[in-house]
């Protein structure tokens, strides 16, 4: 199968992939409305799809996190945290990746310019910017440079941190809530990169 064949059965096994994932690297027990369960699938579905409609030197690099980043973002709302049992490992497949495709040196120093970058915006903001989106930050920028996406990508999380910032301000009882940048910096990366 090739083509729409192959990335409709994927699509459709992004999202319990991702929950499956996501359940195994939570603190608490996950417990998800069906219209939280909905939205997850639905979104993974979807980034899968894009990323598997790309020719397959780009696609390697990006379904990692398509994959694993959308299951540290699940894991994100839920908890307010990026773990390091899906951040970690993200980086190294994503700059294994990279080197498969040829691209090695590229992807060893956006990866250390991403790092560069992460202990700048934590020692700048740092109550806004938490160590797990610290140790995300690399794994973007591997992606986005591999895409030529950069100012395309930054320009999109940017975006959609604001759009999250507002609308956990909206319901938020205390001006001290909680942010999750993950899903912004996930489906922003991954936006800019397939599109």
């Amino acid at each position: 199968m090739t083509g729409i064949g192959s990335t409709v059965p994927v699509a459709v096994l992004a999202g319990p992939t991702v929950l499956l994932i996501a359940r195994h690297s939570v603190r608490t027990v996950l417990r998800l409305r069906p219209i939280e369960v909905t939205a997850v699938s639905a979104v993974a579905g979807l980034m899968a799809g894009l990323v598997l409609a790309l020719p397959p030197e780009r696609a390697v690099v990006l379904l990692p996190l398509a994959v694993l980043g959308c299951a540290a973002a699940v894991v994100d709302v839920h908890e307010g945290r990026l773990p390091d049992v899906l951040t970690w490992p993200l980086l190294a497949v994503t700059v294994l990746a990279g080197v498969s495709t040829g691209v090695a040196a590229t992807a060893v120093l956006s990866a250390l310019a991403g790092g560069c970058v992460a202990v700048m915006l934590k020692m700048l903001i740092s109550a806004g910017f938490g160590w797990g989106d610290a140790k995300l930050v690399p794994t973007l920028a591997v992606v986005l440079v591999r895409h030529d996406a950069i100012v395309t990508g930054v320009v999109s999380m940017s975006v959609l941190v604001a759009v999250t910032a507002f609308i956990v301000g909206i319901g938020a009882t205390n001006r001290s809530a909680l942010v999750p940048y993950g899903p912004a910096l996930v489906v922003g990366t991954v936006g800019a990169a397939a599109l």
